[in-house]
């Protein structure tokens, strides 16, 4: 989203028109009484071709204070209603948002956290102390088969931090045959007498956390070192395919980032980024109007460190085959008066919510970049989503954004060129106006908009291009006070209400965005997308594929090269009598799809390859490594469109395999009656 401020001087006769109630002419009357500039934003439809990854929505546990035991663990035997131990509350709350994936152990709590202390029957584990987050003990009755557990009832993925700062290689390398592999081996013995038969197919893995603190107080280079040394070891089982991300920065570090990516580059499938909005020594429900702004003007920053540090980024990976992991973020107060100060609890205003809003917005804006992250933390701790009291179970404003959000998931990212008036405050300003845009797989055009103001409606125009809007409708997240939250005695002071301060004229959208507050616009019409393409009249059935010979280390110009050979093959597998080694081959054809939609393209591989649609890359996986997977996305209309596979092997094993998932469906290997072939 492309953000500039604009500034708007009040003529003598517009405020006497006002002051009588007379609307001047392009300009909305401000429901508070005071003229606002149209802020104007153009969604160009046209260009939607990022996927928004639905684990940009994920979420952060850690043995910390309450988040753990009684926010997600009560044991078998509470009175609490609960499923194994887990209690049934928080897994529906976090069912509803669709909850994409859950980090786990920590956290600081990570690097000394020993996975097998966890496992067997839990009257024999044994305790440890935690060191970390106020020296209580540990007697680790929540560990690895709860947490899988846990992430199966609510239908999230499991993202498990490694222990790279205390533990070994040989402990990490074993925890991921525990979880992953099918064969027979001690590890696999050990977890079938635990009572789990089959594998997990775990696929996150963090190499170690912040181990330029917590996690060893490292240098880069010697973390370097050490991750790639973990990562070595860290085997892919059968089809279970490891997503390894490294240790990233902290806020502006931008040298971390830029030695890793320098030794590890693509090797790794994600860099994290730790960063949150820190309070400033103040409580999160008592604030007046300059601490608001403040913590909102410092929370945009997040716009900054992803803009910088995806830069660094792609100076060592140009087609962006490494996310950016933010899996840690949120505001951090001080606790609440009369709680334990290392366990972090804190309520959660309004404030928060916009919080939460704002840098939501922000990573689907970068989502070419942005494929994961976590807020911190899911119960009880920080900016959490759901507070427990025992038996008692509060959402908080957090929660519902997250709600509101979840249309975002998996839907292709609308680019925005956003011109928007400030909130100012003192000598300070900020936009007024944060937002993102995205359509969904059923074509619907969702809009998430956030007014920081916390005294001005700010009114909206948006324009859209490739997109023929016919209706519209609305939810709000907003309250009478700035501090407003929500308690056990009143759990419902925050919430998602319907919004209808918009409309549709001359095939545009206009708003009234109230102040301190969080809109969801859902638009529905027709999208352009991808539009179909005029096969030749004798359309060749299957694909032309041409073999190169050469030595590379990244995909080359392949147009710009002559081929050894070429024929036709009605799949996208690897042509008989193939050289083993420095080595490249091109597929070339048609795919026909049978009806509009998003279309999710995967492309695995062992070396570099990528695949384009009508001449745009969807999926990119340069470079030299083993078998990992890059996917992307793109909305297709019904009909013929022109695909282009390339694929290129150094040396050492190999392979090629690219699955399509149409709307609505799994994916699976593009099937040869796709590529026009009987």
């Amino acid at each position: 989203m492309k953000i500039s401020s604009k500034t708007f001087t009040k003529n003598r006769w517009a405020q006497v028109l006002i002051g009588i109630g007379i609307v001047v002419a392009g300009i909305f009357n401000a429901t508070q009484g005071i003229s606002q500039e149209v802020n104007t934003a153009t969604l160009d439809a046209t260009q939607a071709k990022y996927r928004i990854s639905k684990y940009i929505y994920g979420h952060f546990t850690e043995h910390l204070g309450h988040c753990i035991y009684g926010g997600i663990w009560v044991g078998e035997n509470s009175t609490i209603p609960n499923k194994n131990g887990i209690r049934t509350d928080v897994v529906e709350a976090l069912k509803r948002i669709k909850a994409p994936v859950i980090r786990w152990p920590g956290g600081c709590f990570a690097d000394e956290y020993h996975w097998k202390d966890g496992i067997g029957p839990r009257n024999q584990r044994p305790t440890m102390i935690n060191t970390n987050w106020g020296g209580v003990t540990e007697d680790n009755s929540f560990g690895t088969h709860e947490f899988l557990d846990f992430c199966q009832q609510v239908g999230a993925e499991p993202y498990i931090s490694g222990n790279l700062g205390s533990g070994t290689v040989q402990e990490m390398s074993q925890w991921v045959e525990y979880l992953n592999s099918d064969n027979v081996s001690p590890m696999t013995e050990l977890r079938k007498q635990n009572g789990r038969d089959k594998s997990w197919g775990v696929k996150f893995w963090g190499l170690g956390n912040e181990s330029w603190g917590c996690g060893g107080n490292m240098r880069p280079e010697y973390y370097a070192d050490v991750a790639m040394q973990y990562a070595t070891f860290l085997r892919n089982y059968g089809k279970n395919t490891l997503n390894k991300i490294a240790v990233g920065p902290s806020d502006d570090n931008y040298y971390w980032t830029e030695v890793i990516m320098k030794q590890m580059s693509t090797s790794i499938w994600g860099l994290s980024l730790h960063s949150y909005t820190w309070g400033n020594n103040e409580t999160a429900t008592n604030f007046d109007e300059s601490k608001w702004f403040g913590m909102l003007q410092r929370t945009m920053r997040m716009e900054e460190y992803v803009t910088k540090h995806a830069a660094v980024m792609d100076k060592y990976d140009p087609s962006k085959s490494v996310a950016l992991v933010v899996d840690e973020w949120g505001a951090w107060y001080n606790v609440e008066p009369g709680t334990n100060p290392a366990f972090l609890y804190q309520q959660n205003t309004l404030r928060d919510a916009l919080i939460a809003g704002i840098n939501l917005n922000i990573f689907n804006n970068h989502c070419d970049r942005v494929k994961m992250a976590a807020v911190a933390q899911l119960v009880n701790v920080l900016q959490s989503l759901i507070l427990t009291d025992n038996e008692k179970m509060v959402l908080t404003p957090t929660y519902h954004v997250f709600d509101l959000y979840k249309v975002h998931h998996d839907a292709l990212m609308v680019p925005i060129d956003l011109k928007t008036n400030s909130y100012t405050f003192g000598n300070s300003s900020i936009p007024a106006l944060n937002m993102s845009a995205s359509i969904d797989a059923n074509g619907t055009l969702n809009i998430t908009i956030c007014n920081t103001d916390a005294k001005q409606m700010q009114p909206l125009l948006c324009n859209l291009k490739g997109f023929k809007a016919t209706s519209i409708s609305g939810k709000i997240i907003t309250a009478d006070a700035l501090n407003a939250h929500n308690t056990f005695d009143n759990p419902n002071v925050v919430k998602i209400t319907d919004f209808k301060q918009a409309s549709l004229k001359n095939g545009n959208i206009e708003a009234k965005i109230p102040a301190h507050s969080v809109v969801l616009l859902q638009v529905e019409g027709t999208f352009e997308g991808r539009k179909a393409v005029t096969p030749p009249q004798k359309l060749q059935q299957g694909l032309q594929y041409k073999i190169y010979e050469g030595q590379w280390n990244k995909l080359p110009d392949f147009n710009s090269l002559t081929p050894v050979r070429s024929g036709v093959i009605k799949e996208i597998v690897l042509p008989e009598n193939m050289p083993a080694t420095n080595v490249g081959v091109v597929y070339e054809g048609y795919l026909k799809v049978d009806q509009d939609g998003i279309y999710e393209f995967s492309i695995i591989s062992d070396d570099g390859s990528r695949i384009e649609i009508d001449g745009e890359s969807v999926a990119i996986n340069d470079g030299l490594h083993g078998m990992i997977e890059r996917t992307g996305s793109t909305f297709l209309k019904k009909g013929y469109h022109t695909i282009r596979v390339e694929f290129f092997q150094a040396g050492g094993g190999w392979g090629l395999n690219v699955l399509m998932a149409a709307p609505g469906g799994e994916k699976r290997p593009i099937s040869s009656s796709s590529l026009n072939c009987p």
